[in-house]
């Protein structure tokens, strides 16, 4: 019978096969070894991963990989989304998000190019002036629904005509120009404009009509422009290319034009509202603009510059003639919320400073001067006016903001709101006149979304939000945001004076909103100005608006916005008033509250 019978008597594997214990040392090492791997281990998993910032600090930020371009609904950013079903009523109904806004598909912008060969110039003074001079061709033609594009020898470069053009000999004006076409080539189809070409008219022109469609089957200049401004296909623009690479008289010439025949354009009427500021323009309207530039390049730049900007600012005054229109709904009770408005129109009716005050556009040599006795009139209408040459500020307030300011209250409640405060109030004032009064919220706020959104109107108005910041960059009260949408620089408005209402002086705001200038308009009532200013600063005294901006402050401390809840609104710095967690909670009911019994109201100030 064998030893171990049983199974639980069996030797064990350390029995069987016995080891030397290893020594006190050994046992050391090996706990010392473990813990340097754990410890490495738990380092490269903690480390970030490597970037293109982390290996070069000081080199440019890396491109972040391209977003759906119709859709965004990502912490941090604004919350809308596109679709073609816009004009619903409710954005809820198709995004099943009380948040997010549908907005309409975003018009295309056609592509017009300039060139500019950076290396060309070597006087930094004349570079500075001459990227000024882009940089306001850029935000002209930008303002009016184009993708303003700078070229430069790269695109050229790209060409596969460039090996021809590098071993034809010419003139260094011809190869300049050729440059630009080989450049323009190189991007297919679209425009190509001189920098010194820019839009001088209204937004809705037919040539700026036509040339926003994106669509241009032949290859087609414009009489007046000389060489300033071409529309072509692809096809059309590598047809001319060759056909001057391949003349004979390539050495002798000075434009590309010289080159082909007379029927390669396409020669279309002197447009009405685009202007050239070529130097036969500067020497024959502008001479003192010329005298400048022919003494210094670099000042005579930098004149040329103050006198296009004055003259597209002239252009808006001249295309709404009727004056502009700041939409006060309920002013008794809340014109402090329309202070940023008013301040904006005010800078908007200002004459611009020119070098040539009483020169005209080229394109409009019989322009209406600006005059700073007779300015541009401005209104207060309660309602919008459906007028072509009446430009419209209007300043949408959140419906708890509105509450609060028409009653006078920063204490409100759920029955006060039910009880007290009729449906959707702001929306029916605004709509009242167009729409008449009959009609209900929700039935009111397609014909208003055409309004503020869709293409025949959107070139008319602006539309600011009550809460909104004048300081942050993304704002649209934002001094860059405003230049981008004019197309020019405003250099009367100041918009340090709308960051927080509670730090602007009660007498400056006063003086703005009882402004002269807002009661020379034509569509006023019959009162006279001098009882419409008294009727102002008696019905905003000092208590009145002190109590306003004590209203607005705590509204906004309690909307607490961010940009994730509202489209071009940004993050509120302020921070809630100190109270209990229970009061902060009753708070965000009656938000809720006014946003569920005001429904249209809240849809359009999320539009």
């Amino acid at each position: 019978m064998p030893r171990y019978s049983s199974r639980a008597n069996k030797p064990g594997h350390y029995s069987a096969y016995p080891r030397e214990r290893p020594s006190p040392r050994k046992i050391w090492r090996y706990t010392a070894a473990a813990g340097c791997l754990i410890f490495i281990l738990l380092f490269i998993k903690s480390s970030p991963v490597p970037t293109a910032q982390n290996i070069h600090p000081f080199g440019p930020a890396a491109h972040r990989p391209p977003s759906n371009p119709s859709n965004t609904a990502n912490p941090g950013e604004p919350r809308w989304y596109n679709h073609w079903r816009w004009l619903n009523p409710f954005s809820e109904s198709i995004t099943d998000d009380e948040n997010r806004s549908v907005l309409p598909p975003p018009r295309e912008r056609p592509p017009i190019y300039t060139f500019y060969d950076q290396d060309a110039e070597k006087d930094e003074g004349i570079k500075a002036a001459q990227n000024r001079l882009l940089l306001i061709w850029r935000r002209a033609w930008w303002a009016h629904g184009f993708k303003p594009v700078v070229l430069g020898k790269a695109e050229a470069l790209n060409n596969p005509l460039y090996e021809r053009f590098q071993v034809r000999k010419m003139e260094h004006t011809l190869g300049a120009d050729m440059m630009r076409w080989l450049a323009w080539g190189q991007m297919g189809q679209g425009i190509l404009s001189n920098w010194l070409v820019l839009p001088m008219g209204p937004y809705h022109d037919h040539l700026l009509s036509f040339l926003r469609r994106g669509e241009y089957p032949k290859l087609a200049r414009y009489e007046g422009l000389d060489s300033g401004l071409f529309s072509s296909d692809k096809a059309s623009i590598e047809a001319a290319l060759k056909q001057a690479l391949d003349s004979p008289n390539v050495a002798k010439s000075t434009s590309l034009r010289d080159l082909l025949s007379p029927d390669t354009f396409a020669v279309d009427p002197k447009p009405s509202a685009i202007a050239f500021y070529g130097s036969s323009t500067l020497a024959d309207q502008y001479k003192a603009v010329s005298t400048a530039l022919t003494d210094s390049k670099a000042t005579g730049l930098l004149l040329l510059a103050d006198l296009i900007i004055s003259h597209l600012h002239l252009t808006f005054l001249n295309t709404f003639s009727s004056g502009i229109a700041i939409l006060t709904p309920h002013r008794s009770h809340s014109l402090l919320i329309h202070y940023p408005a008013i301040t904006l129109a005010n800078a908007l009716t200002t004459c611009p400073s020119s070098p040539i005050p009483t020169s005209c556009p080229p394109d409009n040599p019989s322009c209406t001067l600006c005059s700073s006795s007779r300015p541009l009139p401005l209104s207060t209408p309660q309602s919008l006016e459906n007028t072509s040459t009446l430009f419209t500020i209007g300043t949408i307030p959140h419906p708890y903001t509105l509450a609060s300011l028409l009653s006078k209250t920063a204490s409100l409640s759920i029955p006060h709101i039910r009880r007290n405060s009729a449906r959707d109030p702001w929306l029916v004032s605004t709509t009242s006149k167009t729409l008449g009064p009959t009609l209900g919220g929700p039935d009111r706020l397609v014909p208003f979304k055409e309004r503020v959104a869709s293409e025949a109107s959107a070139s008319r108005s602006l539309w600011l939000v009550a809460e909104e910041e004048g300081q942050d960059q993304r704002s649209a009260l934002s001094k860059k945001e405003l230049e981008w949408f004019f197309g020019f620089t405003l250099v009367a408005y100041n918009v340090s004076t709308l960051s927080d209402p509670m730090k602007l002086k009660t007498s400056t705001i006063t003086a703005t909103l009882a402004s002269p200038a807002l009661y020379h308009s034509s569509s006023s009532s019959s009162s006279s100005p001098s009882s419409a200013q008294q009727d102002s600063k008696t019905s905003l005294g000092d208590k009145e608006l002190e109590h306003q901006r004590t209203l607005l402050a705590h509204s906004k401390s309690v909307l607490n916005l961010d940009s994730s809840s509202r489209i071009g609104i940004g993050r509120w710095k302020g921070r809630r008033r100190t109270s209990s967690k229970d009061d902060d909670m009753d708070e965000e009911r009656v938000k809720m509250a006014a946003e569920a019994w005001h429904l249209a109201d809240t849809e359009a100030w999320r539009f």
